[in-house]
């Protein structure tokens, strides 16, 4: 089935961009991008055939990314809005029980979806990327090289800001050498594409994490990590997940940065393809 972009209007009028692609009979896979990226992060996954085969593959771009809507007022990203986004999803694509892969500050999807819609809304969890599992755990495994870059991206000031792009986006890389030109520049676009401000509410929204941390534990958890992340401490990452999952398995790829899925696209969609076979087995 070819790819199918739609745009969607969220409960508040946002438009959300989304696009699936794979065949809509297997398991759905939603794809949700980090901070300052787009849904052009999950390439290496909509054109894997073993994907496409397998599963349902949905991605879209959060409020204040790339082709969905941008609001500047910080109520336009409380919890209630995220989960929202995600529902306007599942129901223009049809899909029920989805399983989540969030990479990066997309990891904290999830506990804005169980705080509304319950933890049966769906049907599993992959943390790509050092993944933010809550914005108030996200606290404490911010590495010290992104602590840096914080106050940049999200600068007041647009020279500083346009300045700090590049920079990010390299840092989500082990080696951002071995990105080509287009890459790159398809990168610092999305990332140019946002005021500086909505970085700032994408990292300082409310968020409430305790339904999350009292009600998910038996959702099936997988974490696909990188050795050389740069933005996320994931061993405390890691420990944070055990505290909550029960049923979680680990898979490190070492060598690699921010990005697994770009970074090393073949072993992660292997990982990836393993889970929903095992998930949607259960």
């Amino acid at each position: 089935m070819p790819a199918r972009q739609k745009l969607l209007l969220s409960s508040d009028g946002t438009q959300i961009w989304a696009e699936e692609a794979g065949d809509p009979t297997k398991p759905a896979l939603v794809f949700i991008h980090g901070l300052a990226c787009t849904a052009l992060g999950f390439n290496a996954q909509f054109t894997d055939p073993m994907l496409l085969s397998n599963a349902h593959l949905v991605r879209y771009e959060m409020r204040g990314h790339g082709r969905s809507g941008k609001p500047e007022d910080i109520e336009a990203y409380r919890s209630l809005r995220h989960a929202e986004d995600f529902r306007a999803v599942c129901e223009a694509f049809g899909l029920v029980r989805p399983i989540v892969l969030g990479w990066s500050l997309g990891g904290s999807i999830p506990v804005d979806i169980v705080r509304y819609y319950g933890p049966d809304y769906i049907a599993g969890i992959i943390y790509n990327g050092g993944a933010v599992l809550s914005l108030k755990l996200n606290e404490e495994c911010w590495h010290p090289s992104f602590l840096a870059l914080i106050p940049l991206i999200c600068s007041p000031d647009a020279q500083v800001a346009a300045k700090s792009a590049v920079p990010f986006v390299e840092s989500c890389f082990a080696d951002p050498a071995s990105l080509s030109f287009e890459v790159k520049m398809g990168l610092v676009g999305g990332f140019g594409m946002q005021p500086p401000i909505i970085r700032h509410y994408s990292l300082t929204r409310e968020q409430d994490d305790s339904l999350w941390r009292e009600t998910a534990r038996n959702i099936p958890v997988l974490i696909v990590q990188g050795t050389k992340d740069t933005h996320c401490l994931y061993e405390r990452m890691i420990a944070q997940a055990k505290e909550i999952y029960v049923d979680m398995d680990v898979k490190l790829i070492q060598g690699v940065g921010h990005a697994p899925q770009a970074e090393a696209p073949e072993e992660t969609n292997r990982y990836l393809l393993a889970f929903i076979q095992r998930v949607s087995t259960k």
